[in-house]
C-alpha cells in the first residue's frame, strides 16, 4: 500500500514546516490529488490517520481537493477531460492522449491551529 509512504510524506512536510514556523499544532492540512495520480483517497485517509499520531499534526485531518484530469489529444489537437488511463478521447475517440493535468499530489496549506482550537468538526 504505497498511500501509507505518502502520508509519511506528508507528515514529513508538515513537521517540518511547523519547526521552521514555530508552529506547535496543526489544525488543518489541505492537499491535492488529481485524479490521475493513482492515490486511492481512502486508503490515503486511514494511512493519515496512523501515521499523524503523538506529532503536531495529531488531530488534523487532511482536506483533500481533486484536480480534474485532463489530456492533449495528439489526433484532434485538444485538451480534453480524461477521467483515468486508457479512456478514448470524448472528441475524436481516438486513444493518443497525454494526461497535462489531474497527476499532481502536493502539499497546497498547513493551517495552524490557535490554543483556543480543536480539530474541526
Amino acid at each position: 500500500m504505497h498511500e501509507l509512504s505518502l502520508a509519511e510524506g506528508i507528515l514529513e512536510i508538515v513537521e517540518r514546516t511547523a519547526r521552521a514556523n514555530d508552529v506547535k499544532r496543526v489544525r488543518t492540512v489541505r492537499i491535492a490529488v488529481g485524479e490521475l495520480a493513482g492515490v486511492d483517497i481512502p486508503s490515503l485517509e486511514f494511512a493519515w490517520e496512523s501515521v499523524r499520531k503523538g506529532g503536531v499534526a495529531a488531530t488534523a485531518p487532511l482536506a483533500i481537493e481533486r484536480p480534474a484530469g485532463e489530456a492533449w489529444c495528439m489526433t484532434c489537437e485538444a485538451t480534453v477531460p480524461l477521467k483515468q488511463y486508457g479512456d478514448a478521447c470524448p472528441k475524436c475517440g481516438g486513444f493518443r492522449l497525454m494526461a497535462t493535468g489531474g497527476t499532481e499530489m502536493r502539499v497546497l496549506e498547513i493551517i495552524e491551529a490557535t490554543d483556543d482550537q480543536g480539530p474541526p468538526a
